[in-house]
């Protein structure tokens, strides 16, 4: 025979997982609606690649567009413009292009793969000031994407760059929603730098 203290215990093992699921559940469907309203993000950034710091301001329009302005001496910028991703260093007035489909920012710029990893995985991590996501492509590279537990906003990422440094994204003073034209997301020519 099974004694009380037992059943009270099991019982109690018992709503504790139902409410932790339901917690969980409850989370990850507001990151989602939070992600569905988002259509622009502008803030500031710190950039960790390695051991190299790098700041600046940045400018994000669902689907796929993106510009970074770094507090540099090379003036570098990233530009998005959907399709392809330049790095541009005005100070050498030179453009590195990339296919954006070859780079990381091809899932963290659409944010349908986002809500989708969101819906398929549960969080890596869960902490008092953070939920982290983790993908996996099918080159195998990881992409952790970070929300504020708070206020389920977009917090950063981290990734690997070409030579497999770690970068490591991290976004602050986020501003959701501001208007943004299309042509601010435009790769100049190199004879514009």
């Amino acid at each position: 025979m099974i004694n009380k203290s037992f059943c009270h215990l099991l019982f109690a093992f018992i709503i504790y997982l139902l409410t932790t699921v339901n917690v969980s559940a409850d989370l990850e469907k507001n990151i989602i609606d939070k992600l569905n309203l988002t259509e622009t993000l502008s803030f500031d950034f710190n950039q960790k690649i390695s051991d190299k710091e790098e700041m600046g301001k940045c400018f994000i329009k669902y689907p796929l567009l993106m510009r970074c302005n770094y507090q540099n001496d090379k003036k570098k910028v990233i530009i998005s413009n959907g399709k392809t991703v330049a790095i541009i260093k005005k100070k050498y007035k030179k453009i590195y292009y990339y296919p954006i489909k070859t780079t990381p920012l091809f899932f963290i710029l659409k944010k349908e793969k986002i809500i989708d990893l969101i819906k398929s995985t549960k969080p890596n991590l869960e902490d008092s000031n953070l939920v982290v996501f983790e993908f996996i492509d099918k080159k195998a590279n990881k992409i952790k994407i970070f929300f504020d537990k708070n206020s389920l906003v977009l917090k950063g990422w981290e990734t690997k760059d070409a030579y497999s440094n770690k970068v490591n994204f991290i976004m602050s003073n986020l501003v959701i929603n501001n208007q943004i034209v299309d042509n601010f997301f435009k790769i100049p020519s190199k004879e514009d730098l």
